[in-house]
């Protein structure tokens, strides 16, 4: 993959703050969650460790709300959220889907390793 890739994070969620009221009704009431957030939050913030590993990586990551994608991705990861899109000078591509991203289970170092290991092919 392009060595200037851009990784885009992209939570299941708007980020305004009726979006961020949505999604803890949703989470704690109707146990809807996303698992994008379990990998970059703690219940109110964003994890340290998520913190720490985004400035130390060499990749540059932007996580996204719904409503803050850019018009060239917004339809590609229409009903696709969350995921992980890879965006390079060329193209836009989904590189890590939901279910992927359920497997980690909120684990940050999952997430690296695994991102590493796509970006390196």
């Amino acid at each position: 993959m392009n060595a200037t890739v851009k990784i885009y994070c992209i939570y299941n969620a708007e980020g305004s703050i009726f979006g961020e009221i949505r999604y803890l009704y949703n989470k704690y009431i109707k146990d809807i969650k996303c698992s994008m957030c379990d990998i970059t939050h703690n219940t109110l913030s964003e994890k340290k460790e998520w913190k720490k590993r985004c400035m130390v990586s060499p990749l540059k990551i932007e996580c996204l709300h719904l409503d803050e994608l850019p018009k060239d991705i917004e339809n590609l990861v229409l009903g696709n959220t969350p995921c992980v899109v890879a965006k390079t000078s060329s193209t836009n591509e989904i590189i890590i889907e939901d279910k992927e991203l359920i497997a980690m289970k909120g684990n940050v170092d999952s997430f690296f390793n695994h991102i590493h290991k796509i970006i390196k092919n």
